[in-house]
């Protein structure tokens, strides 16, 4: 072999013999040119080269098994590679589909075959990779494999031979009726999360029906009739109760909004506004303040000093 840096028509050679050899997918001269690159010698080169074949070969003989390599990821391909033995790309397809089942059964018992709970187990025996791991134990067609209707029972045999590889007994009837009963409880709970999404949805839709019955200031003001100094003392004193406070950004600056109740508004009488105005003159005179921006309390408007031009 030549010194590593780059590619050469040797290098190519024997990496595209090595494949066609095994009636593998030729690697594009890209990836030939960076396993060259990347190698700092030819050892290294080569062993790089053998991965790829080793890969290359599990893929190959997963798909003869009904498992799509192109839906299994890359780390799983890998690991499928790493369990069987390292003479694989050179077996018979009998030995070497041998050797994959184990590596996928040991894959599906590391990730099912401790679970206890049977409605967590038949969810992920429903997810990819585990369902076509199952299948393919189960020596189901790889043609049927790929078939999306109720495969439960396949499905049972498949994880019924997985635990046994592994010193466990989970029957495949028992099984079969766990699958049962998990479908029966998601149906339920599928039922109840989409009763509470519509009762959510419904009670948003009363909540904003709701707010916009509400009243505004400007409402409340013109239906109490109430001067502006007055209203405010008013509502910050809870003579006028608010209802709800909505605080927004404009312009960059805090803004709040605050709604009433018209029913609440309602039930407050001219007399009741009467008595309150009353109450403020009072207040007012005794501490000698003008109530609501009126005119002095005690004072008529008979016995206000006349206005003369030129004095402020």
């Amino acid at each position: 072999m030549s010194a590593r840096g780059s590619a050469n028509v040797q290098d190519s050679v024997w990496i595209l013999q090595a494949f066609e050899r095994r009636a593998l997918p030729l690697p594009s001269p890209s990836r030939i040119e960076a396993w060259t690159i990347r190698a700092p010698s030819d050892r290294a080169l080569l062993e790089t080269v053998y991965e790829a074949l080793k890969t290359a070969s599990v893929a190959r003989d997963l798909s003869l098994l009904g498992v799509d390599p192109g839906r299994v990821s890359e780390d799983h391909l890998k690991a499928v590679a790493g369990r069987v033995s390292g003479e694989i790309i050179d077996l018979a397809s009998p030995e070497t589909l041998d050797n994959i089942r184990a590596a996928i059964s040991r894959l599906l018992y590391d990730k099912v075959g401790g679970e206890p709970d049977p409605v967590v187990r038949f969810i992920l025996l429903t997810q990819e990779p585990w369902r076509t791991y199952a299948l393919a134990l189960s020596g189901l067609p790889p043609e049927k494999i790929r078939f999306t209707g109720n495969l439960d029972r396949p499905i049972a045999l498949g994880v019924e031979r997985m635990m046994a590889d592994h010193g466990n007994l989970l029957p495949r009837k028992e099984i079969i009726e766990n699958f049962r009963k998990a479908r029966a409880f998601l149906r339920e709970e599928k039922k109840r999360v989409r009763l509470e999404a519509e009762r959510e949805r419904r009670m948003e839709r009363d909540f904003q029906d709701w707010v916009r019955s509400l009243w505004g200031d400007r409402e409340v003001r013109r239906e109490l009739g109430l001067r502006p100094k007055e209203f405010e003392e008013w509502v910050e004193g809870g003579r006028i109760p608010v209802v709800l406070r909505i605080e927004s950004i404009r312009n960059g600056r805090l803004r709040e909004r605050r709604l009433y109740d018209p029913e609440a508004v309602l039930k407050i009488t001219p007399e009741t506004i009467a008595r309150w105005r009353r109450n403020a003159v009072r207040r007012a005179g005794k501490s000698g303040q003008i109530p609501f921006g009126g005119r002095p309390p005690g004072r008529r408007k008979d016995q206000e000093p006349p206005f003369r031009p030129g004095r402020g």
